[in-house]
């Protein structure tokens, strides 16, 4: 068995939860990743500042140097000397700090502690000896050195600015990548919790419908969490309910039948006898008691069959055996039954039956024709002509049957439905008013409409059926889970 959460609810939020994990990792790296390039461009625009910063203070220093060194040859003025010594230590700091610059590498670092070991020594000397040509070609030299050096280090750092715009591109395909990744498994997650509740709902309604068209003999259990195991323990319940009762009006159909049937019989069978003068000669005014007997005791008879068909209708309607059948090929193996009747009283039969497949119950569908048939035969005069047409659209079939029988008037047609109506048009003619009835019932169950349609020397009956298989007794769900 699977293991569902505890309740519908939980179900749901985990769902959620899932959905939300790989947004959330992705939206944790995008901050990570941006904020380790947000660190490293910070870095490079502090190397560069620095660099371009410190490249002209270099410079400047070393003018600085030479002019100082310069007058200090000329004059000789320990002013000149304290200007140079000053110069010479900004020119020191300044040089190691640029040695001291992450991005510029060792052999560059190396070079400009070497240039200042070089001043260095030559200070020294000229302190020593008063070398001053010496100095001269030392600074001379350490400012080759220094411009070609710093040359290497722009060069150095338009290297690590293109790396840097070379890391800033792939970094934008890991987060395209990462992103996409996320939504992907996001609607993945979205698609399977979509595909599990849809499945859970689905069986819900599976069981409900099964329920509604009277399909109790299946035992009723729903998997899921706790709460839908419980919802279908009740409608294991709620089964078992109906199919009692169901066996209850089984059993009352069938006592009704046998204790309202014997009796009449008997009732029937002693008027009989009483007609044939088995217990001797009658009156008149006594056959005419009896020959009343006879005939109210047939007819009672006839309405107690009538009920309980109409009872059995009700419960044939409940259970519709949807099929695939042709229409019109079922209307002509009905109408063969009554061809020899219509013609033995010149009735003539016309029909426009397009070809129409219908999914619908075959043995309802065969009784809705065969009342309509049965009252256009009955009803048509002696020959007169009955109509039969079958159409359809997309949607809905249309059979329609007219004859030129006695015309329906409005406040018949309100009542022309009713079970054990019968109109003044139907006296004289056999029948206890269930047809129209018994057929409507069984239209309805297919979810279509039976009507009388205003006419003039005759009657037009019109029945619409939807094309497909609807609900039975029950109107379309919406907004159904996929």
């Amino acid at each position: 068995m699977k293991r569902y959460p505890r309740s519908f609810l939980q179900l749901v939020t985990i769902g959620h939860l899932l959905v939300l994990v790989p947004l959330l990792v992705a939206g944790g790296y995008v901050l990570f990743t941006l904020d380790k390039l947000n660190n490293s461009y910070q870095a490079a625009v502090r190397h560069a500042a620095s660099s371009s910063r410190l490249s002209g203070e270099l410079t400047e220093d070393m003018v600085h140097m030479e002019r100082a060194l310069r007058r200090y040859q000329v004059l000789r003025d320990i002013d000149s000397f304290h200007d140079y010594q000053a110069s010479r230590l900004a020119w020191q700091h300044n040089n190691a700090l640029f040695a001291r610059l992450p991005s510029l590498g060792e052999p560059l670092a190396k070079e400009f502690r070497a240039q200042t070991d070089a001043e260095e020594q030559a200070f020294s000397t000229l302190k020593r000896d008063s070398d001053f040509a010496g100095m001269f070609a030392t600074l001379e030299t350490v400012r080759a050195r220094q411009e070609s050096s710093l040359d290497l280090s722009r060069i150095q750092l338009e290297r690590d600015e293109q790396a840097f715009r070379d890391e800033s591109d792939a970094l934008r395909t890991r987060l395209l990548v990462a992103a996409t990744l996320a939504v992907s498994v996001a609607l993945c997650c979205l698609w399977v919790i979509r595909r599990l509740l849809a499945s859970l709902i689905g069986n819900f309604e599976k069981v409900v419908l099964r329920l509604g068209k009277g399909e109790l003999q299946e035992p009723i259990s729903l998997e899921g969490p706790g709460d839908l195991r419980w919802l279908g323990r009740w409608l294991e319940w709620l089964r078992r309910r109906l199919a009692s009762l169901e066996e209850s009006r089984t059993q009352v159909l069938r006592h009704v039948s046998h204790e309202l049937k014997t009796p009449l019989a008997a009732m029937h069978e002693g008027a009989s006898l009483l007609d044939e003068r088995v217990a001797g000669p009658l009156t008149d005014e006594q056959a005419r008691i009896v020959g009343i007997l006879q005939t109210n005791s047939r007819r009672l008879q006839d309405l107690i069959e009538g009920l309980l068909r109409l009872q059995q209708t009700e419960h044939e309607s409940e259970r519709l055996n949807h099929e695939r059948l042709a229409f019109d090929q079922l209307i002509e193996e009905v109408l063969e039954t009554y061809r020899l009747s219509a013609n033995e009283r010149e009735i003539r039969i016309e029909c426009v039956l397009l070809p129409t497949e219908i999914i619908a119950g075959r043995q309802a569908l065969a009784k809705v024709i065969h009342n309509l048939l049965s009252n256009a035969v009955k009803y048509s005069p002696d020959g007169g002509r009955v109509r039969i047409a079958l159409h359809h659209d997309a949607e809905q079939a249309i059979l329609e049957v007219v004859n030129e029988g006695p015309e329906i008037g409005e406040t018949e047609i309100e009542r022309i439905f009713d079970p054990f109506y019968r109109g003044a048009h139907a006296r004289g003619k056999p029948g206890i008013g269930l047809g129209l009835a018994i057929a409507r019932e069984f239209v309805l169950a297919h979810r279509g409409t039976l009507e009388v349609l205003p006419m003039q020397g005759g009657a037009h009956f019109r029945v619409t059926l939807p094309m497909r298989a609807p609900y039975l007794r029950q109107p379309p769900l919406q907004d159904r889970p996929t």
